[in-house]
């Protein structure tokens, strides 16, 4: 961002608003404008409207929101604006107290941005005789984060009028002047008796009365594009040499971000000024939208630091995460109705940039980030049903520490002998899982029961499901336990294949045989069912005696 101060009115009168308003309004870098300003006569509109009317057909949105508190507008310059089809509107409230005062005017275009904020009103005064002080910043309207957030803030400050809702804005028409005059708001800017002798001085001090002064003669043609704002029209292209020396530097630069620097960025300290100048050449070409395809693909491979970008570098980045995050989904929950990937705390964590990407999409989709959240993202994300709020339980764990649990848990059966276990109930992971586990099944304790939520349900069965564990682990043991006896059973009643056991072996056969019958008395009908159907003979339930 440059940052140019406008100051005049003393000696020095190099630059001044009404210069840089006239270059803006024909700057061609520049198609949306917004105007908010207290107070307009009609030598301030006649200055700027000449640069209005040539370039009035590039603007998409060209508004201007001015004030007339204080008599500090003019009738004649309300009639100039209305009468050149200007869109305008006037914000007024009959609060004595309250003044509309801002001295604000945005510019905005696809490649750079402008904002000018200070204390010059839209008046000759406010032009070229008072001491008046202001600021102009000029910055790229998609890599600048703090342009880009200075944007986003004025738009919602002012959201009201621009979405035209406030009640106190109305759009100027001839109605609306009249009203105006008719309620002495407005003054005129040409009297009609003693013109020599006395004018208003633009509505700048209110309705003090000056001597008529002749305004010194500037040319507010010669306004100035910052030369320090970066390389607005030059040319950069991919050259051959770009293409044979970019393997060899991309392989160096990989062990750079490994050994020396994770984030990516090459800073002028390294030794290395080889791979510097070849970092900075591909900045360039990604600053000038000039980066081919196949390079840029594979520097967003191993995480070039790319920046916001173009859009069509943007889009580019954005699809290669949502290619990531469809494969995190059929990885982990494939079968599930929605998408979800928490953001993890720890930056080791496999799929810690992915979550933390997730979590950016949230907040540019509710318009808290750049860049702005496009119909194309938002088609992608509702395809696979992306879950945009994560509902919390209410009460501890939360989310975070619930999912960091969770990956825990997987990492647990990441060990091939856990398979069809449960950590044990002695360790914190242990008794995480059976309070979760309690929740599904049975509910908190106390007079309001609450459940395992329907998300974490999900996600957590999905893990055991998975390992082989069902939600009700006793039972699947006890289950799986008389299922085991039931294949020993129907083994063992070949001669020969119970002639191969031990002693020892063959006793503890028997003896599990014999308190299976004796305990199958107090079973259910389906734990009974699997025994009778290997062929053991069952005591009646107590029950039926």
């Amino acid at each position: 961002m440059q940052v140019t101060f406008l100051g005049h009115g003393l000696e020095n009168n190099q630059y001044n608003v009404g210069k840089q308003l006239v270059n803006s309004f024909e700057n061609k870098y520049f198609d949306n404008f917004f105007g908010f300003v207290a107070f307009v006569a009609l030598t301030g509109v006649d200055k700027i409207l000449p640069s209005i009317k040539v370039s009035k057909e590039k603007f998409k949105t060209l508004k201007f929101y001015v004030g007339v508190d204080n008599k500090g507008t003019s009738k004649e310059a309300l009639e100039k604006l209305l009468e050149n089809e200007i869109e305008t509107y006037i914000y007024h409230r009959d609060e004595e107290y309250v003044t509309y005062h801002p001295k604000l005017f945005l510019f905005e275009g696809e490649k750079f941005s402008r904002v000018i904020i200070g204390s010059s009103n839209l008046t000759s005064s406010g032009f070229l005789t008072n001491i008046e002080a202001s600021i102009q910043l000029d910055f790229n309207t998609k890599t600048d984060k703090q342009g880009i957030k200075l944007i986003r803030e004025i738009k919602e400050y002012y959201k009201k009028l621009i979405e035209n809702t406030d009640l106190h804005t109305r759009k100027l028409t001839r109605e609306l002047i009249d009203e105006y005059e008719e309620a002495d708001l407005l003054y005129n800017q040409f009297y009609s008796n003693n013109k020599d002798e006395t004018q208003p001085t633009d509505g700048e001090n209110g309705k003090k009365k000056t001597k008529r002064v002749k305004l010194p003669e500037v040319d507010l043609t010669d306004g100035f594009d910052p030369t320090e704002t970066p390389d607005y029209d030059k040319i950069v292209e991919a050259t051959q040499n770009d293409y044979d020396n970019f393997e060899y530097f991309l392989q160096r630069y990989i062990v750079y971000k490994r050994d020396v620097r994770s984030s990516g960025v090459v800073t002028k300290t390294t030794d290395d000024k080889e791979l510097l100048r070849w970092y900075m050449r591909m900045k360039e070409l990604i600053r000038h939208e000039a980066m081919p395809d196949d390079l840029l693909l594979r520097l967003i491979d191993v995480d070039f630091p790319i920046g916001d970008g173009w859009e069509r570098t943007r889009i580019m980045i954005w699809d290669s995460k949502y290619k990531q995050l469809l494969e995190y989904k059929k990885m982990f929950n494939a079968e599930s109705e929605v998408t979800h990937v928490p953001q993890f705390k720890e930056k080791n964590h496999p799929y810690y940039s992915l979550g933390t990407w997730c979590a950016q999409q949230k907040q540019r989709r509710k318009g808290n980030q750049p860049p702005i959240w496009t119909d194309y993202e938002e088609e992608k994300m509702q395809a696979i049903n992306f879950l945009w709020d994560v509902p919390n339980l209410g009460s501890e764990p939360d989310d975070e520490r619930w999912y960091e649990k969770l990956l825990e848990l997987e990492s647990y059966y990441k060990d091939k002998n856990n398979f069809k276990t449960i950590p044990h109930q002695n360790t914190k992971l242990g008794k995480w899982l059976n309070e979760n586990i309690t929740l599904k099944l049975t509910g908190s304790r106390g007079k309001v029961k609450k459940y395992l939520n329907p998300l974490r349900e999900e996600l957590l069965g999905e893990v055991l499901s998975k390992n082989g564990v069902e939600w009700e682990w006793q039972k699947q043991k006890e289950r799986e336990a008389l299922e085991n006896l039931a294949e020993e059973f129907k083994k063992y009643q070949d001669p020969k294949e119970f002639e191969k056991l031990t002693a020892d072996e063959r006793k503890k056969y028997q003896d599990r045989v014999s308190q299976a019958r004796y305990r199958s008395k107090k079973w259910d009908d389906q734990k009974r069912l699997i025994l009778i159907n290997a062929g053991m003979e069952l005591p009646k339930k107590e029950d039926q005696q």
